[in-house]
């Protein structure tokens, strides 16, 4: 499971791994909890167990210990047993984590060649399709995706609405995207990051 990505902050960590082992390589790696256990056991499809068990041995390497993770009501992972929050995000072949001192930390991958023109009109608000019609970006609808799914994720509210409660502003061609999130609870700015690996773009919130 080599490492291609490392970047390591101040405020932030993110790692992506490129998966390519098999499972049994992560059964022999784990030290899992009976917790850990009981839930590794519900699941029955053998590429989550996968990708289940890949993030855990990613922590651990990067950790040095084997994390406790739980997870709220809205299925936003917590880490229990250190301080910084925790993202996750998982392709068919690659697996990233991010570990954040902002308590919004949210990380999403997405293979480049995934097709969402379809939902586009669902997700995207008119000033954001109107971008996509003057961009010459070649990943831009991609980016856009994975700008809100990583909003999504950190702001651990259920119910959003994608195309009105969270605002793609600008993606910018330094790999820096300015966006918003609207709700009865609160109203954030955020600023994302992203990068292109491996044929994988992967969007975080900083």
């Amino acid at each position: 499971m080599p490492l291609i990505y490392n970047e390591y902050q101040s405020n932030f960590r993110l790692a992506l791994w490129s998966l390519t082992e098999p499972l049994s390589f992560f059964e022999e790696k784990a030290n899992m909890s009976f917790q850990d256990k009981n839930a590794y056991a519900q699941i029955k499809n053998e590429s989550r167990k996968r990708e289940w068990l890949a993030v855990r041995v990613m922590l651990k390497d990067i950790l040095g210990f084997w994390p406790n993770i739980a997870y709220a009501e809205t299925g936003k992972p917590i880490l229990q047993n250190h301080s910084r929050h925790l993202s996750i995000s998982h392709s068919k072949s690659m697996v990233g984590i991010l570990l954040s001192t902002n308590p919004y930390a949210g990380l999403d991958i997405e293979n480049t060649n995934r097709s969402i023109d379809k939902v586009a009109k669902r997700f995207l608000g008119e000033k954001e399709l109107k971008y996509l019609t003057d961009t010459t970006s070649k990943y831009s609808r991609i980016i856009l995706w994975c700008a809100k799914e990583a909003i999504f994720k950190a702001v651990n509210e259920t119910h959003i609405r994608f195309s009105t409660q969270i605002y793609i502003e600008k993606v910018g061609e330094d790999g820096i995207i300015d966006a918003h999130f609207y709700s009865d609870k609160e109203n954030i700015d955020f600023t994302l990051h992203y990068i292109e690996k491996e044929e994988h773009l992967a969007v975080w919130t900083t």
